[in-house]
């Protein structure tokens, strides 16, 4: 039987839904296509292009961050893998096709999310939790991003849907697949032991599933874990560091449960969900919008209307006619949510406010409360009016996340020459000065923090004082200064973007 036919045999629901897969997909594939890389990306793709050039993962080198490589390393393989075959193309070719390995992860992401809810409650429930999934900022954003999270929620949901479908062993293999994208993936872990106790009532055949399904997570994830035992003297460096003592550095040693009662935590976290990049609102200062506050006015209207089927699923999806009969997918979303919810708290504690993205691998399951409340609203007398406020809501929040993406696209593109300058005027195995993760990513060069034992080994320093767009690059007094005393002349300058490049003397 042919796709088309089987398209065409499928009930309406799942029709509907190959739609909205088929737009998600055509919208995260455009706005890869005019994404800049930023932020964590620049290590990623820094330590992504280290691994193809030198064949092995990278552990002290100079590649943006103070600190070694410790973060598992599937999403970097798998960026190195493409950059290494598109790279016989061009170098701009190979630097083009990375940024499409976060959107294929993504639509898979949202596919298999799909055909984990069908059937886990029916068509219908499955295709109004698609539309959540597919037009959610914070999942778009995290399909275009290359950030580690597209390819740790697709190997999440692909244990899930192994699982249910009685393959333990390819659901243990996947877990540990989403454990070596980042650690969060072992979060899923305590959904997976439950869906295995309600599906073998026999205990002997229940330990015998949940040992398989530890074992082989272990065998696949363990390899990385060791490695940063051996290297870093702990194995999930550096979280938890205060346990282990391992290699000293920023590491999360601290816990600041103060921060859990902080408001910015849950504006950030709102905020960042509705694509707001790490919820933080300094961000809004970018932008040189006319008549930018009542755009955000609607705009923030338009996350409420978004918002409100979710809340009311909270409440009624235990009354829906479309639940099933069984209480389990009430275990189920308890399961799921849960652990990923105190993952949440830890962090918080930990790390500060900006932690939206933690909660991503419960967006499948937060997308069934929010269908089961879109059913319940959809029933209503006005319902065909709210339909009609949540599609324009809909459009305003994915024509923002095109307004963002481009803004960002044209603040880096302002610094272009600079980053040229460097690339076609330096020698490729140049040393650079530099503070933070992106300057270095776009000047292709080595680089290192400005120290006084680093600076002996530098050939040029980067000095931007003005530069927003990575604030750890802009120094300090003190490092401003050690390098005005050991330049030996300007080589580059440019006093619209208001960057300048000295030559280090040795």
């Amino acid at each position: 039987m042919s796709l088309i036919t089987k398209f065409k045999k499928a009930d309406k629901y799942t029709r509907y839904s190959i739609y909205i897969i088929i737009l998600f997909s055509l919208i995260v594939s455009s706005l890869a296509s005019i994404y800049h890389v930023s932020g964590d990306g620049c290590w990623h793709i820094q330590s992504s292009k280290f691994i193809t050039e030198n064949h092995k993962f990278p552990l002290f080198e100079p590649l943006g961050r103070d600190e070694p490589f410790w973060s598992p390393p599937l999403y970097h393989v798998i960026v190195a893998a493409v950059y290494s075959i598109f790279n016989y193309a061009s170098h701009s070719a190979a630097n083009f096709a990375i940024k499409f390995v976060s959107p294929i992860f993504g639509i898979l992401t949202l596919i298999f999310s799909f055909l984990v809810i069908k059937k886990l409650t029916n068509p219908k429930i499955a295709c109004y939790s698609t539309i959540f999934l597919a037009f959610v900022p914070l999942f778009i954003d995290y399909s275009v991003l290359s950030y580690v999270e597209s390819a740790m929620m697709f190997f999440v949901i692909l244990s899930i849907y192994f699982l249910i479908n009685g393959r333990v062993a390819l659901s243990g293999i996947s877990v540990g697949l989403s454990v070596l994208a980042k650690y969060n993936g072992i979060f899923i872990v305590p959904l997976l032991l439950f869906i295995l106790y309600k599906k073998y009532e026999n205990k002997k055949l229940l330990f015998k599933k949940s040992l398989i399904l530890i074992v082989l997570l272990l065998l696949v994830a363990s390899p990385w874990l060791i490695r940063n035992w051996v290297l870093l003297g702990n194995p999930v460096w550096p979280f938890i560091n205060f346990i282990f003592h391992g290699f000293e550095s920023k590491s999360y040693s601290q816990a600041n449960f103060q921060n859990l009662i902080m408001p910015d935590l849950y504006i950030f976290t709102y905020l960042g969900i509705f694509g707001v990049p790490d919820g933080n609102y300094n961000v809004f200062s970018f932008a040189q919008i006319p008549y930018f506050n009542i755009l955000i006015a609607v705009w923030l209207l338009g996350t409420v209307i978004f918002a409100i089927p979710f809340v009311v699923g909270i409440f009624k999806s235990g009354k829906s006619k479309d639940k099933p009969k069984n209480n389990d997918l009430s275990w189920i979303l308890l399961f799921w949510i849960f652990p990923y919810l105190l993952l949440f708290v830890i962090y918080a504690a930990n790390v500060g406010p900006l932690i939206s993205r933690i909660i991503i691998p419960i967006f499948p399951a937060l997308a069934m409360l929010w269908a089961f409340g879109f059913d319940y609203l959809n029933n209503k007398s006005f319902g065909k009016l709210f339909s009609v406020l949540l599609a324009l809501a809909i459009t305003g929040l994915v024509f923002s996340e095109y307004v963002k993406t481009g803004i960002a696209s044209d603040l880096w593109n302002r610094y272009n020459p600079d980053f040229e300058w460097v690339r076609s005027s330096t020698n490729k195995n140049s040393i650079f000065l530099v503070n933070g993760q992106c300057v270095p990513y776009n000047l292709e060069r080595a680089s290192l923090y400005i120290t006084v034992e680093n600076i002996k080994k530098a050939d040029y320093a980067w000095i931007n004082q003005n530069f927003a767009l990575d604030r750890r690059s802009v120094l300090n007094d003190s490092d401003l200064k050690l390098v005005q005393l050991q330049n030996s002349g300007i080589a580059y300058s440019n006093k619209d973007t208001g960057t300048t490049i000295y030559r280090i003397k040795h």
